[in-house]
């Protein structure tokens, strides 16, 4: 009788402990995820390193994509063996702004070009690299560029397009 009260204890906590567990396993905030601001976060994919910016990143970053009006700082960089994504965050200018900024640029090597009412992309090749730039607005106005570049065609067409750059963007409720 002892053996049985005794084992039926086990088993109860058991499957309080599977509970917790499974509970906790399926709440686990995402590891892959850097949070910007203001309820923002972008998604890293496998391979995929947050870097310290150090100032030969800052120089590379103004080379191609902070060398005009409006300044969009350097905010975060992560690097990859294949490629570069720097996040900015843009202030004192609207989306707007910036896509005029983008059309008037000379650029002759623009491949496409796309914009809204909130939102810009663009994908161009200069110095061997395959770029592309997105800026968009979120609910809570809050404005987000991203540039990336990479010296494959195949890379660029398939992780830097506007789907996949603004599917790793996310905005958590309030």
């Amino acid at each position: 009788m002892f053996l049985w009260f005794s084992q039926k204890r086990i088993m109860k906590k058991i499957i309080i402990f599977i509970s917790i567990l499974s509970f906790i396993s399926c709440t686990k905030k995402n590891n892959n995820a850097i949070d910007l601001f203001n309820g923002i976060s972008f998604e890293m994919q496998t391979g995929e390193a947050l870097i310290e910016i150090k100032p030969n990143i800052n120089e590379l970053y103004s080379e191609y994509f902070n060398n005009r009006q409006p300044q969009v700082p350097l905010f975060k960089y992560i690097k990859h063996s294949n490629y570069k994504i720097f996040i900015g965050i843009p202030y004192d200018t609207s989306i707007n702004k910036m896509i005029k900024t983008q059309l008037e640029k000379p650029d002759s090597s623009r491949v496409f070009f796309e914009s809204s009412s909130n939102y810009f992309f663009t994908k161009y090749k200069k110095d061997g690299f395959y770029i592309a730039e997105y800026a968009t607005v979120f609910k809570n106005n809050a404005i987000i560029y991203i540039s990336s570049m990479t010296d494959r065609k195949e890379i660029s067409d398939s992780l830097f397009n506007r789907l996949e750059i603004s599917k790793r963007l996310k905005l958590k409720n309030n």
